[in-house]
C-alpha cells in the first residue's frame, strides 16, 4: 500500500517536471543536445590519450571506456531521480519546508524526488544499451559482481544526497554542497588508479567517488576480490546508516518558519 501511494507520488510530481519542460521545448532540447555533445566529446577525448599513451594508468581504451559508462550510469541515475534536492533550499527559506514535514510521506522522499530530469533519460538509455552490449561478454560472476557493486553505488548515491539534505537544513546551503559533489565525482570518469596514491585514498575513504564510480566498473572486468566486494557493500550500509544519523540529526536543529 505504502509502495503504491509513493508510486503515485512519484508519478504525478514527474508528469508535472515533463509538463515544465515541454513548455520550454527550445531550452529544453539545448539543454539535452549539450549533454550528448559532453558526453561524446569526452570520448573523443579518451580516444586522443589512447593514441598517444597507448593505454591508461595499464588500462586498454575499451576498459577505460568501461569506466566511462559505469561513471555515467550512476551519475545520470542521480540526476534522473534526485534533482530535487537542487530546489531544496529554496523550501528552507521560503519556509515551504513546513509544509513538507507534515505530510503524510516521508520528507526525504519528497525533498529528493521532488523533481525528475527527464533531459538526463535519452543518454541514460544510450548508456544502458551499452553497457548492456558490453555485458554479453562478461562471465557469470563478474555479472553477479557487478549487480551487487552497483546496488552498494544506488545505496551511496542516495545517502549522498541525503547528506547533502541535512547539510541544507542546517546551513540553507544546498547549491554548492551539491556542485562540490559532482565536480569531485568528475573525477571518477576514469579509473582513480590515474592520480596519487594520496588522492586515490581521498576518493575513496573521505569523499567515497571510487566505491561509486571505479569499484563497479572494475567487478565488471573482473578485476576485485570477493572480499572487496563485501568490503564495498559493508561500506555502502554504513554510509546509508551514517546519513540517516545525519538527517535527524539535522531536523532537531531546524527552526520552523513558524517558530
Amino acid at each position: 500500500m505504502r509502495f503504491k501511494t509513493y508510486s503515485k507520488y512519484w508519478l504525478k510530481t514527474s508528469a508535472l517536471t515533463l509538463q515544465s519542460l515541454l513548455a520550454t521545448r527550445l531550452s529544453s532540447f539545448l539543454f539535452l543536445a549539450g549533454k550528448f555533445v559532453r558526453f561524446f566529446f569526452f570520448l573523443a577525448f579518451l580516444f586522443v590519450l589512447k593514441d598517444r599513451l597507448g593505454t591508461i594508468a595499464g588500462y586498454s581504451l575499451d576498459q577505460v571506456i568501461i569506466f566511462f559508462l559505469v561513471y555515467n550510469l550512476f551519475d545520470l541515475f542521480g540526476q534522473f531521480f534526485y534533482r530535487g534536492i537542487y530546489w531544496f533550499r529554496e523550501e528552507i527559506v521560503s519556509g515551504s519546508f513546513d509544509f513538507t514535514l507534515a505530510k503524510p510521506l516521508n520528507p526525504l522522499f519528497q525533498i529528493l524526488t521532488a523533481h525528475t530530469d527527464f533531459l538526463d533519460l535519452p543518454l541514460l538509455l544510450v548508456v544502458i544499451v551499452a553497457l548492456g552490449w558490453r555485458l554479453n561478454s562478461v562471465s557469470a560472476p563478474d555479472l553477479v559482481s557487478f549487480a551487487f557493486l552497483s546496488l552498494a553505488a544506488v545505496i551511496i548515491v542516495t545517502a549522498i544526497h541525503i547528506a547533502v539534505a541535512a547539510v541544507g537544513v542546517i546551513t540553507t546551503e544546498v547549491d554548492h554542497t551539491i556542485w562540490i559533489f559532482r565536480d569531485l565525482a568528475s573525477m571518477g570518469r576514469v579509473p582513480i588508479d590515474i592520480y596519487v596514491e594520496s588522492v586515490r585514498a581521498f576518493l575513496t575513504f573521505v569523499v567515497p567517488i571510487a566505491l561509486v564510480f571505479t569499484f563497479p566498473a572494475k567487478a565488471l572486468l573482473g578485476f576485485l576480490t570477493p572480499v572487496t566486494i563485501a568490503g564495498v557493500l559493508a561500506a555502502s550500509v554504513f554510509i546509508w546508516w551514517l546519513s540517516l544519523k545525519f538527517w535527524h540529526y539535522a531536523l532537531t536543529q531546524y527552526s520552523s518558519a513558524s517558530s
